[in-house]
């Protein structure tokens, strides 16, 4: 194949054209960037990454409007080809459709996505409550309340059952801030409505791990056990099967404190290279190394 990413758009605009569900497309790593990112934004269903041989397949669940049926890609094209490379600067960045598509750009630090995040517009669902007085914007809901400050360049305006984020000037730093707290409140409000959680696993021979209220006990293989006080914003579980690797569940309305925490417990034993053996995230690919034996 002497483009995959000609490739992965094709077979992506015909399976939306045909209606389908499921597309299956073989998989590389700049494809699988380029999934993840269309998941993250909201333009597929779902992804899996099948490792079936030695180039493996990406299988893509395509999104409908359960009304009408459209699919919520609209619209792919791409810019740059192999035979007619096209190149910007970080000030002709492509917005596509006023800022309502994504633009997905290939650097030399690897896949980039340009989308004007700032200036979508939030959905706030019934039951959510949010204020903003003197730079504080509070989001209250059936799960809990978190609270965000803003910095004083962007205005929050709630109108018509929409959060509007917009700025005051257009520098460099005020742009930044713009995505930046317009991600951050619309993750609030996700966090009092449905709630976030992530999945540990323990990797390795003799691992354990058990709670008593927010205080979590690891065994990782060191010489002493390791105690963990969680904040009370968190609530963790703990679960052990025989012939299965020990789960740690955690759950939080705040997507920052949920991550630094699962961050903080990782840490402890990070997966090794060559057997994996350490924490990871449930479903985290971790990129193995060769051994001395094997590269022989």
């Amino acid at each position: 194949m002497t483009d995959p990413i000609a490739d992965y758009l094709t077979r992506l605009r015909n399976a939306i054209k045909a209606n389908h569900r499921v597309v299956e497309i073989p998989a590389s790593n700049i494809k699988k960037e380029m999934t993840r990112i269309l998941h993250e934004k909201g333009y597929i269903l779902n992804y899996k990454f099948v490792e079936d041989g030695p180039q493996g397949t990406i299988k893509i669940a395509l999104k409908y409007d359960p009304v009408n049926k459209v699919n919520s890609i609209k619209n792919l094209k791409r810019i740059s080809t192999p035979g007619l490379r096209k190149y910007v600067g970080y000030r002709e960045m492509p917005r596509v459709l006023n800022g309502l598509g994504i633009a997905i750009l290939s650097t030399s630090k690897g896949i980039m996505k340009m989308s004007r995040i700032g200036n979508s517009p939030i959905s706030v669902p019934s039951g959510v409550n949010i204020d903003v007085k003197d730079n504080v914007v509070t989001v209250k809901g059936p799960k809990g309340e978190l609270k965000q400050n803003i910095d004083s360049s962007i205005n929050v305006e709630l109108k018509d059952g929409e959060l509007l984020v917009s700025r005051k000037n257009e520098q460099k730093q005020t742009k930044a801030f713009h995505g930046l707290y317009r991600s951050l409140i619309n993750n609030m409000i996700i966090g009092v409505t449905d709630g976030y959680e992530k999945q540990l696993e323990l990797v390795g021979v003799g691992f354990r791990a058990s709670n008593t209220g927010n205080t979590l006990e690891l065994s990782l293989g060191y010489s002493h056990p390791i105690y963990l006080v969680l904040p009370p914003e968190i609530t963790i579980e703990t679960k052990s099967e025989r012939n299965q690797n020990p789960i740690i569940t955690v759950k939080s309305i705040d997507k920052q404190l949920i991550g630094q925490v699962c961050a903080k417990i990782r840490s402890l034993r990070k997966p090794e290279p060559y057997k994996g053996k350490g924490v990871k995230f449930v479903g985290e690919h971790i990129r193995r190394k060769a051994g001395k034996a094997a590269a022989k």
